[in-house]
């Protein structure tokens, strides 16, 4: 028993490592991007219903660090903002699949070319499945709202912008996607220590069949593009075809219980029908085509990453820079629970039910504070509330402000 715990320590502390530099290099330039890229920004540029704002929605949606629940307000936003079905599904498409960290932590356990394919198959699926849609759904769409004061300014001073970098990347980032970051490391950990090495080429030879296993555990299981990646490479250290690994890291992240059901009230069974058929196909596509062409190179430079003895101070100080930095974005908001509660005694408290990250939160904050007479409104994702002050306020209109925005509103608490 000490043994195997031993062994289990030591596999989820080397796959911590070998990521851990990588991943905070992609933490500092999603903060970069989240400093660049406005939401309001996005909006401007795929608020169109052409086949070029299919093409830009996966373009932008590749190097955003957006998991696939902090991808469906801005997916709702953009569709409400007059964007076509089509480019709203291919920035569904190709956002949670990847993102700046994810592609470096990819990088960094798997190897770059692997991570490139990954890159390409998000753009080419996220193209394929607009198209799609604009192709096969031609109903009605929602009048064009206006523009949401959403991270507009401009005037920022070069210490505020970094700043807001450094918080996004080393904070709201951590925050966001460290459950299921740590999850997956724990998982693979677990899965690198049970399986055998050629536990896949025994047992799944078929490539179809597995392609079909994984893809049925990955779309109910929420897992975001950088928590997926300690699990693919575990399954591919342990001979899971590379094919295989590549169909988990599109589907899981694109595809999950509560993303679909959110986002089936927005845009409909029939679109959503077909971004559900594109991934799959793409996905599957994909891997046998990398398991024919490029598989034996893909499973021989992750295993060679595995393999390197030792590790470096850069890696040591990067893992337990990483710990701490999650850990401390979970505790952080326990401290300020007590200073936040006063100014709210006064204001009305929602319980608002689908919010999972600070995305989420933040566009819950901006529906509330669109509707007239609201003063003042905040949201916290994992409290599931919301508090709103103003005049003459409704809860039909609460509702309906917070149904819009993709979330469900369960009544004042």
């Amino acid at each position: 028993m000490k043994d195997w715990l031993t062994e289990l320590g030591s596999e989820t502390w080397t796959i911590l490592m070998e990521m851990a530099p990588f991943l905070l290099l992609g933490f500092l330039l999603a903060g970069l991007l989240s400093v660049v890229i406005k939401q309001d920004l996005i909006e401007r540029w795929l608020g169109k219903r052409t086949l070029g704002s299919v093409v830009k929605a996966s373009l932008l949606g590749v190097p955003l660090p957006l998991c696939s629940c902090g991808v469906i307000p801005v997916t709702s936003s953009l569709y409400q903002r007059g964007a076509s079905k089509g480019a709203t599904t291919s920035f569904l498409t190709s956002t949670p699949q990847t993102g700046v960290d994810s592609i470096l932590a990819t990088a960094g356990l798997i190897g770059p070319l692997f991570a490139g394919i990954r890159v390409l198959v998000a753009l080419i699926s996220g193209i394929i499945a607009g198209i799609l849609v604009d192709l096969f759904e031609k109903g009605p769409h929602p009048e064009q709202t206006s523009n949401p004061e959403i991270n507009t300014r401009s005037d920022q001073s070069p210490i505020e912008k970094l700043t807001e970098t450094l918080r996004y990347g080393f904070f709201t980032l951590p925050q966001d996607i460290g459950k299921t970051l740590v999850l997956g490391i724990l998982l693979a950990g677990l899965l690198g220590t049970l399986l055998p090495e050629n536990w896949g080429e025994s047992y799944l030879s078929n490539p179809w069949l597995t392609y079909l296993a994984v893809t049925m555990v990955a779309i109910p299981l929420y897992v975001c593009s950088t928590g997926s990646i300690p699990i693919a490479f575990a399954l591919l250290t342990a001979g899971v075809s590379p094919g295989a690994a590549l169909v988990f890291l599109i589907a899981g992240p694109a595809t999950n219980v509560a993303t679909i059901t959110t986002l089936l009230k927005i845009l409909g069974r029939r679109t959503i029908a077909i971004y559900l058929v594109s991934i799959v196909v793409i996905s599957w596509t994909s891997g046998w085509l990398l398991d024919v062409y490029g598989g034996a190179v893909i499973a021989e430079t992750a295993a060679h990453i595995h393999q390197s003895t030792g590790h470096s101070l850069l890696q040591i100080i990067s893992g337990i820079s990483l710990l701490v930095m999650v850990i401390w974005a979970y505790v952080y908001p326990l401290f300020q629970t007590h200073n936040k509660s006063k100014p709210m005694e006064e204001m009305s408290t929602l319980r608002v039910e689908g919010m999972t990250c600070s995305h989420c939160a933040n566009h819950v904050e901006q529906a509330l504070k669109k509707i007239p007479g609201v003063s003042a409104a905040r949201a916290d994702a994992a409290q599931n509330l919301a508090w709103v002050e103003g005049e003459n306020l409704n809860s039909q209109v609460l509702s309906n402000a917070i149904k819009d925005a993709g979330y469900e509103f369960k009544g004042l608490a």
